[in-house]
């Protein structure tokens, strides 16, 4: 991890859905007493959580009740305002998604390289099935964002907020998340090992437990 190095490092979780890149980022944070992960799936959803007729938030939010990819212009737009505004290492859920969104990460830090590392990306790799499984049985905190795996209960131990089944939390557009999300990953991690950027592997099918330990042994 960083260290003493003055300069901040950025931790990259990637992965499919419910692969536990989420759980994992968060516990990362925690770790290293850092900013919460920046999720771009947060990012949007802050956006589309309006009653706004912009025809932009509009667009945003049809692609995110489809279940499709929101363009790199959408994804770079909304990460940078955050990155910009960030005094600490920095740890991203779900970003770089394509090789658009990864050169861009490489040009970013490359222009501020006096205060960044080379990123880390941390790729929990699980099977699809998997991933529809867990997500069609999650559930999620209205109120502080917290997921809990399967699930028969209805409010948050951690802050008493009511758990809710997310909207694109359903088999068939989890299935067309997957579909979209698939290559583009591999075509992301494909591109990242010709870098001089660390890239971790990380069996998401174990307990979070273990995977939170084969992390750290990465780290």
């Amino acid at each position: 991890m960083s260290g003493t190095n003055t300069k901040k490092t950025i931790y990259s979780f990637i992965g499919l859905p419910a692969s536990g890149k989420g759980t994992q980022a968060k516990l990362l944070a925690e770790k290293l007493g850092v900013a919460k992960p920046i999720g771009i799936g947060d990012l949007v959803r802050e956006v589309i959580d309006t009653d706004s007729t912009d025809p932009f938030v509009v667009e945003i939010k049809e692609r995110y009740n489809a279940g499709t990819p929101q363009p790199d212009s959408v994804a770079i737009d909304l990460l940078e305002k955050k990155l910009n505004a960030v005094n600490s290492d920095i740890i991203l859920d779900n970003f770089p998604f394509t090789t658009g969104q990864a050169k861009f990460l490489e040009d970013y830090v490359a222009s501020h390289e006096e205060m960044f590392n080379n990123p880390v990306i941390i790729y929990i790799k699980v099977d699809p099935d998997t991933a529809i499984r867990r997500t069609t049985l999650r559930k999620v905190c209205s109120e502080c964002g917290q997921i809990f795996a399967a699930t028969d209960d209805m409010i948050c131990e951690k802050c008493g907020g009511s758990l809710i089944v997310r909207s694109d939390d359903n088999v068939e557009t989890v299935r067309t998340r997957i579909e979209h999300y698939l290559p583009k990953i591999n075509e992301v991690i494909d591109y990242l090992k010709n870098s001089d950027w660390k890239v971790a592997e990380i069996n998401g099918e174990t307990t979070p437990a273990e995977v939170s330990k084969e992390i750290a042994n990465e780290l």
